[in-house]
């Protein structure tokens, strides 16, 4: 699950929900003066899986319902959640994942497909799909929730692709481009959050003007707090 957000216009606004089941995931929101992230620790390793940076840098993998492609033989490769894992580390910058996808390919971790809307304090944002391509984005907004955007699919009935939240977002975002504010993104996160097994559990929103992420927990707006940087 999940849902991921960019808007830029006067300020830069990014927005995230993550939809995750905690029998299943080990998450915790981490919090320094270079980052606001929530990390998902396997075994004994937590990766930074979404989040955003003191300088604007927002990285996130919410699972893409997508196909496994073959990896030819001999070629570089970078996990995608390793390659955002060190962008919200600040040991990657916006050029150094752009490299990273001019030069290597990018993959999934195993037993799992990802993608990703990488974003910057400069209002460059770029949308990677292991196996689906890699594009950079010049629209004043993106989103992406949990099936490839950079392929057409022939049915997106399925409810785990998030294609009613996608719509949503996008609906909003088209409308509200040029004066999408943080209560507008809140709003948004909201109307898409979800109820039941794997429900949200954390949403945020970052505003460059503010330098400031905006978080709540459980879908509910009453648990607000402001990590400012």
């Amino acid at each position: 699950m999940c849902t991921a957000i960019a808007n830029i216009n006067d300020d830069i606004i990014y927005g995230f929900n993550l939809d995750i089941d905690p029998a299943v995931w080990n998450f915790s929101i981490r919090k320094t003066s270079d980052y606001f992230s929530v990390g998902i620790t396997v075994g004994k390793t937590t990766y930074l899986t979404h989040g955003v940076t003191r300088d604007g840098r927002f990285g996130n993998v919410p699972y893409m319902n997508g196909a496994v492609f073959p990896v030819p033989r001999g070629a570089r490769r970078e996990r995608i959640d390793l390659i955002t894992d060190r962008y919200i580390r600040g040991r990657y910058s916006f050029d150094d994942i752009v490299r990273v996808t001019e030069t290597k390919t990018v993959v999934s971790p195993p037993a799992a497909t990802m993608h990703s809307l990488i974003g910057d304090g400069n209002g460059n944002i770029l949308l990677i799909e292991p196996g689906y391509g890699v594009r950079r984005i010049t629209d004043s907004h993106a989103v992406i929730t949990n099936f490839p955007v950079l392929a057409e699919l022939n049915d997106y009935s399925n409810r785990f692709y998030g294609k009613d939240r996608y719509d949503t977002a996008a609906a909003v975002l088209n409308e509200r481009t040029a004066e999408l504010s943080v209560d507008d993104a809140i709003g948004l996160l909201c109307d898409v959050r979800q109820d039941g097994k794997w429900g949200t559990k954390v949403s945020f929103v970052y505003s460059r003007n503010e330098n400031a992420v905006h978080y709540f927990t459980d879908g509910d707006v009453t648990t607000m707090r402001i990590h400012r940087f």
